[in-house]
């Protein structure tokens, strides 16, 4: 049974039209010949970001501006055959790769088989394909520099992510205070959505000419070791099988933690909290039985782990400062 995916028309998709008709207007209007293949470099040079559509237009211009002068160059001196057409490809597509413009290999035959086909090979012929060229690539450019600003999306994730290891904390704070012997946690949907979100902070990269990284790379970075620290921590409260006098104050530490995750001034509290912890632990007496030492051992390990998710978000600071910084 045929399957419909769901769609909706993107902001992509509405440039690629408009860049389109805009192209085949402007050289239908200049007089050129072959007027609608501007339509097909609009096309091909449309993409996600704009330092990709860059790459993509100083690509097509170098392979195009060869193959329209290399093309011109064989068929006057052997004929516009079609044995000395594929003679041109064979050896151009070497050459686009030795200039790393490749990408532009498709466009480029659009401008070969206008030569190929052309009735006379001349300087109208070849001003032609340079225009044509000049209002493809052009407006592909212009479309390109109107991209939606993904702050709101990064936004969103942040958000999401930061809620997501509240709940981990707060299933902590009651493990602490409720022993179980296994936690629901999901971290997997955890990191994919950590995952994502580096995926579109990278993709907000390529859409500055003149900056080359984003802050919430960072931070959606730093998140990713924390959750890293945070499944050690599951196996370690999993672990732990008596009362401890010390876990009351462990789980309102988790609660504290869990509360102020999008705060940037918690971390020195709550490391203060959990030294004073470690201090406490020096009071009680040494446990007496294996399973008592065992959890004491546990403990112990899950106090560093909570030192280190804490400096590593001290050492971040919030978004704004690791910007300035």
């Amino acid at each position: 049974m045929l399957k419909l995916n769901p769609y909706k028309i993107g902001f992509r998709t509405l440039k690629t039209a408009v860049g389109m008709t805009l192209g085949v207007i402007i050289c239908k209007l200049l007089g050129l010949d072959n007027y609608a293949s501007s339509a097909i470099l609009v096309v091909l040079c449309i993409k996600h970001t704009k330092m990709h559509s860059v790459q993509a237009i100083i690509s097509r211009i170098v392979s195009c501006l060869l193959i329209l002068f290399l093309g011109a160059a064989i068929f006057s001196l052997l004929g516009q055959h079609a044995l000395v057409l594929g003679l041109i490809v064979l050896l151009f597509i070497p050459l686009t790769v030795v200039l790393n413009a490749q990408e532009g290999v498709i466009t480029s035959c659009v401008i070969l088989l206008h030569v190929f086909n052309a009735k006379a090979i001349n300087g109208h012929l070849i001003i032609n394909e340079i225009l044509l060229l000049t209002v493809g690539l052009g407006i592909a450019f212009i479309m390109n520099l109107m991209m939606p600003s993904l702050d709101k999306k990064l936004k969103r994730y942040k958000n999401d992510i930061e809620h997501q290891i509240t709940d981990v904390f707060t299933i902590f704070s009651n493990a602490c205070s409720i022993r179980k012997d296994q936690l629901d946690i999901k971290f997997e949907a955890l990191l994919f959505n950590i995952k994502k979100a580096k995926s579109l902070a990278f993709r907000d990269v390529k859409n500055h000419f003149v900056r080359n990284e984003n802050s919430y790379y960072h931070y959606f970075d730093m998140r990713e070791e924390q959750v890293e620290l945070l499944k050690r921590m599951t196996h370690l409260i999993e672990s732990i099988s008596t009362d401890d006098p010390i876990l009351g104050k462990i789980s309102q530490l988790m609660t504290e933690i869990g509360s102020n995750v999008n705060s940037n001034d918690y971390t020195a509290l709550r490391l203060h909290s959990l030294y004073e912890i470690r201090l406490s632990l020096d009071e009680l007496p040494l446990p007496t039985t294996h399973e008592a030492l065992n959890s004491r051992a546990n403990i112990i390990q899950i106090l560093n782990e909570l030192e280190e998710y804490l400096n590593i978000k001290s050492q971040f600071g919030s978004l704004k400062l690791h910007s300035e910084i």
